[in-house]
């Protein structure tokens, strides 16, 4: 209780000191005040995660990097499962893993060497890791840093108070059914020694993806995100307090689920959706298949990440900027002033649409998901960012936007109705049919020239020292994704008429971009430019 009051404090009074600080950054006593509090709210989050240690992982990791250890610790009693049906308990040799093959099919920006090597449990002291120094945070890219050392250090608070009420509960569980002892070890005890270990690995993912980041927005690939302004409703205390009890009460369901390897059925039944879509991914509550699951869904994912998912799912944005790059200097366009017409397939809670939006408001957009749930929080977080972020001159038409309840294997539209087609975060959830059935529809509904941006986990070989245990994640209600970690998605392409383009890696995720040729001639990843995204300087 101490901890938490001292977090919402800190929070408080973040959100209080940003707004002078931005004003009068070139204040000494300000700025040190604004940097001073940074570092205590990220002192709190560290002082909470030596209590929980390895436990922490679970919120913070994802494929093979920290989930690993909490699978580890249950596995005597875990069930496995169930996975597509092919033999993936062992892993396939490395010049066959995906990390592997995709160099022979993509043109990899400097990122993917970057993240193919990057292992801050390697790093020998914090000098290393790329943390924020005081050049950063009192430099000219200072806000981003300020805003983004605030933000991990919410998230890794939150998730590992998460953990610590979950813990509590669970004591209080055992106690009850034991009479007053549990006979288990005690967790913080046990677990504090890898403090620091567990925050060189948290802190030293986030700010590695973060330099990235920004990188991509000094080199005008992207603009900065717009949720830096102090105008966004996350800087308002209520809207946070709202969100973290949402969260708090969701991790707490989440873990017991987990813990209990409940069943992972919805309360749909019927026909209307796929059967692998009637499925609680991740133990999450109802699934896709409610307005509070929507609602929780980006702070759930966000502390997953520590704050970096934004960043990640930002990769996205460099294809699209290099699309939008070559629809001018080609003539892509098949009439003078036309905007390219993008469709974001699964497109969740419209995260990465406003995004989208925000950097190229004039496009004509178009956002599906099959879930209805979603797809109106979407439609929300669109009409948010219209009314408070919208630029009020562009110089050019504002693009319209339209919300559609769809399958992604089955999209209603005409054959060449898109110029390009964005997927995030979808393809390791589905099974490999479903998959194909993406990639064939995708391909369908692109014009010819037109390209489809496809991001999500990383694969083996994309990462190395992760490989052995990156499949752990499937342990977590992920059914399909040890066998998505092994697909080979530039054959599964070019089996449906696409070819690969651009690889970018961040973190934990992969973001690749494939090209529908002209019926003339299009150029392949071997035949086109070569670009840098580098993240190590």
């Amino acid at each position: 209780n101490f901890l938490a009051c001292v977090f919402f404090l800190l929070q408080a009074a973040f959100s209080l000191l940003q707004p002078m600080a931005k004003r009068q950054l070139s204040s000494s006593h300000m700025c040190t005040s604004a940097m001073a509090v940074a570092a205590a709210y990220a002192a709190v989050s560290l002082l909470v995660a030596s209590r929980r240690s390895k436990s922490l992982s679970f919120v913070s990791a994802y494929p093979g990097q920290l989930t690993s250890d909490y699978v580890t610790l249950r596995r005597a009693s875990a069930v496995d499962t169930p996975t597509d049906a092919v033999s993936i308990e062992e892993l396939p040799p490395k010049e066959m893993r995906p990390g592997a093959t995709d160099a022979t099919a993509f043109n990899e920006g400097s990122s993917v060497a970057y993240w193919h090597s990057f292992n801050p449990r390697n790093m020998d002291d914090a000098g290393e890791l790329p943390l924020p120094t005081i050049s950063d945070l009192s430099g000219p890219d200072s806000w981003y840093w300020l805003y983004h050392l605030g933000r991990t250090g919410f998230f890794t608070a939150q998730g590992a108070a998460s953990l610590a009420i979950s813990q509590l509960g669970q004591r209080m569980s055992d106690s009850e059914s034991t009479g007053g002892g549990t006979g288990k070890v005690n967790l913080f005890e046990s677990l504090s020694a890898n403090a620091v270990g567990t925050a060189r690995l948290l802190w030293g993912e986030a700010f590695a993806a973060y330099r990235q980041d920004l990188k991509n927005i000094k080199q005008g690939t992207f603009k900065a995100p717009y949720d830096m302004s102090l105008q966004h409703r996350q800087f308002s205390p209520a809207y946070v307090a709202d969100t973290s009890l949402r969260f708090f009460r969701e991790a707490t369901n989440t873990l017991a689920a987990s813990a209990a390897r409940a069943d992972t059925k919805t309360w749909v039944e019927g026909d209307i959706y796929p059967d692998y879509y009637k499925h609680t991914f991740h133990y999450q509550t109802d699934g896709w298949f409610s307005a509070e699951s929507a609602e929780v869904y980006e702070t759930s994912t966000e502390t997953l990440f520590v704050g970096r998912q934004d960043a990640m799912q930002r990769s996205t944005l460099v294809h699209l900027s290099r699309f939008m790059d070559r629809w001018h200097t080609e003539g892509l366009a098949t009439k003078p002033g036309q905007s390219p017409r993008l469709l974001e397939v699964a497109c969740g809670t419209g995260r990465v649409m406003t995004f989208i939006r925000d950097n190229w408001p004039s496009l004509d957009v178009t956002a599906t998901d099959l879930s209805p749930f979603y797809l109106e929080k979407a439609r929300e977080n669109n009409n948010y960012w219209e009314r408070r972020f919208a630029p009020a001159s562009t110089g050019e038409q504002m693009g319209n936007a339209q919300f559609v309840q769809a399958n992604a294997e089955d999209l209603p539209f005409q054959d060449a109705s898109f110029d390009a087609v964005v997927n995030v975060y979808l393809f390791h959830e589905l099974p490999a049919k479903a998959q194909d059935n993406v990639f064939k529809e995708a391909a369908r509904v692109l014009t010819p020239g037109g390209v489809f941006v496809l991001t999500d986990s990383n694969q083996l070989g994309d990462r190395p020292h992760n490989d052995e245990t990156m499949g752990n994640f499937a342990n977590l209600a992920e059914p399909h994704y040890k066998a998505y970690i092994r697909r080979d998605l530039a054959a599964l392409a070019r089996a449906h008429g696409l070819e690969p383009l651009d690889k970018e890696l961040i973190s934990a995720s992969k973001s690749l971009s494939f090209i529908k040729p002209r019926e003339n001639s299009e150029a392949t990843a071997g035949g086109v430019a070569t670009y840098s995204t580098d993240a190590g300087t």
